[in-house]
């Protein structure tokens, strides 16, 4: 299947509409089945750190996420945004409990099966698995 892209503008207010617009797409909606909250989660998170802490809320900058479905029919998201980027090895490892500033990157990680930071931090890879069936 091919990749799905759609672009925002840096405003956390349009956050919850990204993530509705998403979730309500009938082909992404099958592949996270049983999975919607940890979706929900991870890309709110994914989103608000790249209009907040990558774009600044610099209204000028765009959000870009695209999907696509894997293989094993689960999908995978990149978010990017349109700042300069950081070096994901100079974060602080996430601390268990607190209100610590990398919280939402603890969140995406407990709530996807994969999460990595590329392109020097402009964008963050996350991928689900696809539903096991029994």
């Amino acid at each position: 299947m091919p990749p799905d892209e759609i672009a925002m503008e840096s405003r956390l207010s349009l956050v919850p509409a990204m993530v509705e617009k998403l979730r309500s797409n009938p082909e992404l909606r099958s592949r996270i089945e049983g999975r919607e909250t940890a979706f929900c989660i991870a890309i709110s998170e994914a989103l608000a750190n790249a209009v907040i802490q990558g774009n600044r809320n610099q209204l000028a900058r765009k959000v870009n996420v695209r999907w696509t479905g894997e293989p094993d029919g689960g999908p995978s998201i990149l978010v990017r945004d349109e700042a300069t980027g950081f070096n994901p090895g100079d974060m602080a490892t996430p601390k268990v409990t607190g209100g610590d500033r990398n919280r939402g990157i603890r969140l995406m990680r407990s709530s996807m099966d994969d999460v990595q930071f590329r392109n020097d931090g402009t964008e963050v890879y996350m991928r689900t698995n696809g539903r096991q069936r029994p």
